[in-house]
């Protein structure tokens, strides 16, 4: 039954795949405009697994917006080909999961502005006593030198069924910053020593207006369980977005 279960999350990821949710582990501070919808996808690939993760977001305008993610899906192709699954807590995080996501942005200034968010949901698994509640709430700070180039930092308070062992609050931090009209710098970093904890390095190309590429180098924070690895994204925005 979790089987079929964790399949169908896999199939059903391009159906829901419909300005930037997440930077690659961390809000971005953007907000969905009213009545338009954003999608994201993005694959972790590492030595022995891949994982994917689906961000839906719908504008409910005044500076809102809620959605749905999907996290925690994935293969392991070593030593042995088999679905990601976990529900035990002593293995670490629970997965995979499903969360609705709400998030508010306060503009404080010209350059500045305010989001605060929170994503709450429960992991899959067909012993109702392994499903438990997952949650990561943030407050993120955005700072915008000039038009495209931008800085992020935050915190965030989360539990060990999304992230494991290790500590439940931290910090956020991540920037934006336009090469041109198509290529972007993109980074950010989770701090603390759970299996979140990372920062990726890498770019943002625009091929047309409602498309954008990204792909970072993943680096897990020292003494963590995460390994390095390639974050690949593609966003697909239903509004021309322009460059």
């Amino acid at each position: 039954m979790v089987r079929c279960q964790v399949v169908l999350l896999l199939l059903l990821s391009p159906i829901l795949a419909f300005a930037q949710q997440n930077l690659f582990n961390i809000p971005s501070g953007d907000i969905t405009p009213k009545s338009k919808v954003f999608y994201q996808h993005q694959i972790n690939l590492y030595t022995s697994r891949f994982e994917s993760k689906g961000h839906f977001v719908y504008g409910l305008g005044n500076g809102w917006d809620a959605g749905v993610n999907v996290v925690g899906k994935g293969v392991y192709f070593r030593p042995n080909w088999q679905l990601m699954h976990n529900d035990q807590r002593a293995q670490g995080p629970l997965y995979p999961v499903v969360m609705g996501t709400l998030q508010k942005q306060l503009v404080l200034g010209e350059k500045v502005n305010l989001n605060l968010g929170t994503q709450v949901g429960t992991n899959f698994s067909s012993v109702a006593e392994r499903r438990t509640v997952h949650q990561f709430t943030y407050g993120l700070l955005g700072y915008t030198l000039k038009p495209g180039k931008r800085l992020l930092a935050g915190t965030y308070v989360t539990n060990s069924a999304y992230v494991g062992p290790g500590n439940n609050l931290g910090l956020l931090l991540g920037y934006e910053w336009k090469l041109n009209d198509r290529w972007y710098l993109m980074g950010d970093w989770v701090s603390g020593r759970h299996d979140q904890a990372a920062g990726v390095a890498g770019v943002m190309y625009w091929p047309a207006k409602r498309v954008q590429f990204c792909g970072g180098l993943l680096l897990a924070n020292p003494n963590v369980p995460k390994p390095n690895g390639i974050v690949l994204e593609i966003n697909i925005l239903g509004w021309n977005a322009g460059h």
